[in-house]
């Protein structure tokens, strides 16, 4: 009876060890294939929230794919095992050709400042405060620290503009638009403001401000402070992407233009790529870097929200994220120099035939009621 016990272990052990094989490989399989699912997916041209959210985390899931890579071919002798690792690759390749053009080795898109003439220079902060975030002095303090000429604040309401009273002895001239649904919207600026505007491109309760401020130069410059709708569960990027459809529109071939604010969209998405090919303006960040500015709770989950965009008549001369202040957004400091002569040697991103109908695709869809309602 001993000796078939003991015949009996080693058979039981092999087992056990077949099994969970067996059981890792089939969960390698079950990882690598979602994973390579939020590659390809995201690439279909649709605006449906679930696929346009795999826009967002590029570079956490260029990380994760590679993690992926490396247990995958745990199980190199499988032919399976090749196959997802190849896919895995391509993955890699598609999040690195999105991303790219944000990294510090990728060309400028927007050249450095070569004048010094403060004269010419608009520095501006621009924050997401969070409508709930009560903690008004920590921004306060970032405004008196940083002396930007021009501050553009999201998710404004009265509290907030109460709150911030203090800042009408250093910025004179305001636009003020406080809501109560987290689409407040607000600029103050030292400079004259010459006119401006509340508009609402797409619904009433999403605005946005047009202005003409004029630098200390004497030169003005259009100013467009917007925050469309986000992608969210249960609504789709419709009213977001025709939004910015519709501003590029607005400034496209105007003078001295900037279009800043929270756009509820990444960078490195085709929205962002239409907006720019609309507008033709410029992307300071291009070639220096990715400046996440959500979500600032989280120290993985981060992604460039918060944008601006420049005619070529401007150069940067700064640009940061800032340190947190209480909001679930870091802000965003860009300090850019009116130089005319750059229109000669920078140029923004040209719309094709293919493009100019996504475009008009994309204003089309908010034509129809149904687009316009609130998820329930």
């Amino acid at each position: 009876m001993k000796t078939n016990m003991n015949a009996k272990e080693p058979i039981e052990s092999a087992n056990e060890q077949l099994f969970l094989k067996r059981s890792a490989w089939g969960i390698a399989c079950l990882l690598a294939t979602g994973l390579i699912l939020s590659a390809y997916i995201p690439l279909l041209p649709v605006d449906t929230w679930w696929v346009r959210i795999g826009d967002f985390p590029r570079v956490q899931l260029l990380v994760f794919y590679l993690i992926g890579i490396v247990v995958i071919l745990a199980f190199y002798q499988r032919r399976l095992a090749k196959v997802l690792a190849v896919l895995l690759v391509g993955g890699v390749l598609t999040q690195l050709y999105w991303i790219f053009p944000y990294l510090p080795v990728a060309p400028h898109q927007v050249q450095a400042a070569k004048s010094s003439d403060s004269d010419a220079r608009l520095r501006i902060l621009s924050a997401n405060v969070l409508q709930d975030n009560e903690d008004a002095d920590a921004l306060l303090r970032l405004i008196a620290s940083e002396q930007p000429d021009v501050v553009v604040l999201l998710e404004i309401n009265s509290r907030w503009v109460n709150d911030l009273t203090v800042l009408d002895d250093s910025f004179e001239f305001q636009v003020l638009h406080p809501l109560e649904n987290k689409y407040g919207i607000a600029i103050y600026s030292k400079f004259p403001i010459e006119r401006s505007k509340v508009r609402a491109f797409v619904k009433e309760s999403i605005p946005s401000i047009d202005g003409v401020i004029r630098l200390r130069s004497g030169h003005p410059v259009r100013l467009l402070a917007v925050h469309p709708n986000p992608p969210r569960p249960g609504e789709d990027t419709t009213k977001r992407d025709a939004e910015l459809v519709l501003v590029g529109r607005e400034v496209k071939d105007g003078e001295s233009t900037v279009v800043l604010g929270d756009m509820n969209d990444v960078g490195w998405s085709r929205t962002t790529d239409l907006f720019q090919e609309v507008s033709g303006l410029l992307d300071p960040r291009k070639g220096r870097g990715l400046y996440p500015t959500f979500n600032a709770r989280s120290s993985i989950w981060r992604y460039p929200l918060d944008h601006l965009f420049h005619s070529d008549d401007f150069r940067v001369a700064e640009i940061r994220t800032l340190p947190p202040i209480g909001s679930d957004h870091f802000p965003l400091l860009v300090e850019i120099s009116h130089e005319p002569a750059a229109k000669l040697t920078q140029e923004g991103p040209q719309l094709d035939v293919g493009d100019q109908e996504d475009a008009q695709d994309a204003v089309e869809a908010v034509r129809d009621p149904e687009a316009l309602k609130e998820p329930e």
